[in-house]
């Protein structure tokens, strides 16, 4: 629990930060905030989910799998990024 804790309050300061230098090169526009509002209504089943997964799946699993995810995500990132 504290492990996905700490894991949301990083990942929100850290789009909160990105959020500078994306109006700085004008990529933040009106259509890109309309695709959030249309998105928006899906954070709440996301967040559901998560608590239930947390609720479910033992608590060493879950982390592996999101460590896991994480790394794999990084790893195509860095990818695309070098390429």
């Amino acid at each position: 629990m504290q492990f996905m804790a700490i894991t949301v309050v990083f990942f929100t300061v850290v789009n909160a930060v990105k959020l500078i230098p994306f109006a700085i090169l004008g990529q933040l526009s009106l259509s890109n905030l309309a695709t959030s509002l249309v998105l928006m209504p899906f954070a709440p089943v996301g967040v559901w989910l998560g608590v239930r997964l947390n609720n479910v799946i033992n608590d060493v699993i879950f982390r592996r799998v999101t460590l896991a995810c994480l790394f794999l995500l990084g790893v195509r990132l860095l990818y695309e990024g070098l390429k």
